[in-house]
């Protein structure tokens, strides 16, 4: 392979860029030689290969990169591996800008040997990256996958994590996929080489992104989005100062204008390229950038000035060592003489040309060459050379099979034949000229209806894989909404199940705590015993329950017996009680109520319950049918209750007073809980004046008789009961005398003779 295809191969695809190295892997001189890959790659080679044979004499200044670097000399006289390394890598690279591809894949692969000795993996990587550019440029037919496995392992290691190569070997890797029509691939390949250069802001990067992005553009026939993505490369690469990467997206933009039929932009940024491989200082693709811009100047008419491009191109190149180049630079000079007119200037270049393309054996260029010739022959009137021009490239377009300048020969032929005077000839020749020119037009439908078909078939695919991606990303923003919404949904079901616990917990508390308040409400604090609230709890209820007990009873006319489910009500009244605080004090009195509340509730009989009234007043309350002799059980209890066991001297003379309920049997409802309570404090009165009188305790008991009438009760009970019991219609029984109790001191009205 020549050097002329290595540069249309770098004119017509962006690949990716080399990869320089670090002054601390280069010498003085290499450091200079690196300066000079694009713009003098011969001279390149020589500084290296001098740095390479002197190392090679002088093994001993070889210095390895483990040793200490406290006893070297000077870096002119001593080098290191890493060194050695670097110049195999830019001498390789040097002969791939020179089309030498063989010798510099000898050079990559020592390098590699090297770099893997010394176990250097960022010298590995740049050793396996140009390998494989160079390779591409080799031809194909070669297998590159292990250099590409063997790249990605090295990548993949933590030390090349933010390694350039991590973009450029995956735009080396679209470039091959968008040559092999793998647009998919190419596009997932640029998608990835994105994502790193953005997570590293590396702008060099994100420029050859947009280049190699244009280029699959361009090759999915979209010029628009190709001419968008390498503008943008442009104007990210113009603050790097890289003339041959600005200079080949120049020429990338010059060829989508001719594309799409914009010569005037087309020529714009030709004359850029030129300026950019003119500061490069690369005479080969200054004389290439000068070629394309005589070639627009042509296409617009201005014919001297693409001569004068033409021959500034051609005064760069030196014909010894580019032949090939120098000779098809004569042609488009010869073909600029032809159109201009100038048919003697025009023969001799195109001569020139024949005759090198001859020497070469360049068949393609040979015929376009003797294409012209045939043509100016025929504008001079030389049909008979004419003809010996075409039949000679008659003969190479049948070896090369190559329909389209076969096409161009028929049809200039047929002009020869005519103008000599064969006639018959020139039907022949124009009979092939039209049949071959309708197979043409034919394949060319064929190949544009292909094209038609494969680009609506490429529409296809990518709506549907954006509505494809729309979808995911619609089922990815569902996702991870339902994600929150459950996520949310679990923390308020969790808070909320913790508050409900949590309010359960406190409610149940302030429940226990409501018990307890109201059970310790319902005791009277100082003696343990039950007090006024408990008793008034229960007994409406009681007297209710034996009210309608009684009513059955007289309605039932079991009126021989007495009614015999009554309640006794004991009304006690402890004198030690009533005045303790101010004969003892606070704390004694509390010890000795709180004892006495203790003693009392152990002498409590089955079903029978004791209330503290406060004021020194209890109260026992015992159904009739658990009492077998209530003035015996009274008698008893005024014992037991005298007898309490205290150290203290006491005030014995206990007080008791009597009432059952219902008072009234056959009126059960006549008198309420406080009239009964009435009652119960009169017959307290009274036996209080019995206990006084006889210096003991005593007990008195009311009771009425069956005859009782309930219309006598209505009203002051007190008042009423006294009257009852002054006319004999209420019963009093008593432990004592029953002459000693003054019933009208009781009464709340003073007669005459009490005033």
């Amino acid at each position: 392979m020549n050097q002329l295809f290595f540069l249309a191969m770098m004119m017509s695809s962006l690949s990716a860029p080399s990869v320089d190295l670090t002054k601390d892997q280069l010498s003085i001189d290499l450091q200079q030689a690196q300066t000079l890959v694009q713009s003098d790659p011969a001279r390149c080679v020589q500084i290296t290969s001098a740095f390479l044979v002197r190392t090679a004499n002088n093994p001993k200044q070889i210095i390895n990169s483990r040793q200490d670097y406290g006893y070297r000399e000077p870096m002119l006289t001593f080098g290191t591996i890493a060194q050695a390394t670097g110049a195999h890598l830019l001498k390789g690279e040097c002969l791939i800008q020179l089309g030498q591809y063989q010798l510099a894949q000898q050079d990559l692969q020592q390098a590699l040997t090297l770099a893997s000795k010394e176990q250097q993996p960022e010298l590995q990587a740049q050793s396996l990256y140009l390998m494989l550019r160079n390779q591409n440029l080799l031809g194909a037919g070669r297998d590159n996958a292990p250099l590409r496995a063997q790249l990605s392992r090295l990548l993949d290691e933590r030390t090349l994590q933010n390694s350039p190569l991590q973009v450029y070997s995956r735009l080396l890797r679209a470039t091959d996929q968008i040559q092999a029509h793998q647009f998919e691939e190419a596009k997932q390949r640029i998608t990835e080489a994105r994502q790193w250069a953005n997570a590293t802001g590396d702008i060099r990067a994100l420029a050859w992104i947009d280049a190699v992005s244009g280029d699959l553009y361009h090759a999915l026939g979209q010029p628009q989005l190709a001419l968008g993505d390498y503008i943008s490369a442009q104007q990210q690469a113009r603050p790097l100062a890289d003339p041959l990467f600005l200079g080949l997206l120049a020429n990338q933009i010059v060829n989508l204008y001719q594309e799409e039929q914009e010569p005037h932009k087309a020529l714009q940024y030709a004359n850029e390229a030129t300026n950019y491989f003119h500061a490069l200082g690369n005479p080969i693709l200054l004389s290439q950038a000068l070629s394309v811009l005589a070639s627009l100047n042509r296409n617009q008419g201005d014919m001297n000035m693409a001569l004068v491009y033409f021959f500034n191109a051609l005064d760069l190149l030196d014909e010894g060592s580019q032949r090939t180049r120098v000779a098809q630079l004569k042609y488009e000079i010869g073909k600029t003489y032809l159109q201009s007119g100038n048919l003697p200037l025009a023969r001799s270049y195109l001569s020139a040309a024949r005759q090198a393309h001859r020497a070469g054996d360049d068949k393609e260029p040979l015929i376009d060459t003797l294409l012209l010739l045939g043509e100016l022959h025929l504008k001079q009137k030389e049909a008979a050379i004419a003809i010996l021009q075409l039949e000679g490239a008659q003969e190479l377009a049948n070896q090369i099979d190559d329909a389209r300048r076969q096409l161009e020969i028929y049809r200039l032929l047929s002009l020869a034949y005519e103008q000599k005077g064969y006639l018959q000839q020139a039907l022949e020749s124009y009979k092939r000229f039209h049949q071959l020119s309708e197979r043409i037009n034919q394949q060319q439908v064929d190949l544009e209806q292909e094209a038609i078909r494969d680009n609506y078939s490429q529409i296809e695919r990518e709506q549907q894989i954006k509505a494809l991606e729309l979808s995911l990303d619609h089922s990815r923003h569902q996702q991870e909404r339902y994600l929150w919404s459950s996520v949310i949904s679990g923390l308020l079901l969790a808070f909320f199940i913790y508050l409900f616990f949590t309010l359960w917990l406190r409610l149940k508390s302030a429940r226990q705590q409501a018990r307890f308040l109201g059970e310790a409400m319902l005791i009277e604090p100082r003696s343990g015993l039950a007090n006024w609230q408990r008793l008034m709890n229960r007994w409406p209820r009681e007297m209710a329950k034996r009210q309608q007990k009684s009513e059955r009873w007289y309605l039932n006319e079991l009126t021989e017996g007495e009614f015999d489910d009554k309640l006794h009500y004991l009304l006690f009244r402890v004198p030690f009680l009533a005045n303790n605080l101010e004969r003892h004090g606070y704390q004694l009195a509390r010890e000795i109520e709180s004892a006495f509340g203790d003693y009392v509730a152990g002498l409590t009989p089955t079903d029978g319950r004791i209330y503290d009234l406060r004021e020194g007043h209890l109260l026992y309350v015992v159904p009739q049918r658990h009492v077998a002799q209530l003035h015996q059980l009274a008698r008893q209890l005024l014992e037991q209750l005298a007898a309490f066991p205290c150290d203290q001297p006491l005030d014995r003379r206990i007080s008791l007073g009597i009432v059952s309920h219902p008072f009234l049997p056959k009126a059960a409802s006549a008198l309420d809980h406080l009239g009964l309570f009435d009652l119960c404090y009169l017959a307290l009165a009274g036996a209080t004046q019995l206990s006084e009188r006889a210096n003991q305790s005593a007990w008195l008991e009311l009771a009425a008789i069956d005859c009782q009438q309930a219309a006598f009760f209505n009203g002051d009970v007190w008042q009423c009961c006294l009257m009852a019991i002054d006319k004999g219609l209420v019963k009093v029984n008593s432990s004592h005398d029953k002459q000693w109790i003054n019933w009208p001191g009781l009464s709340r009205t003073r007669g005459a003779d009490d005033r």
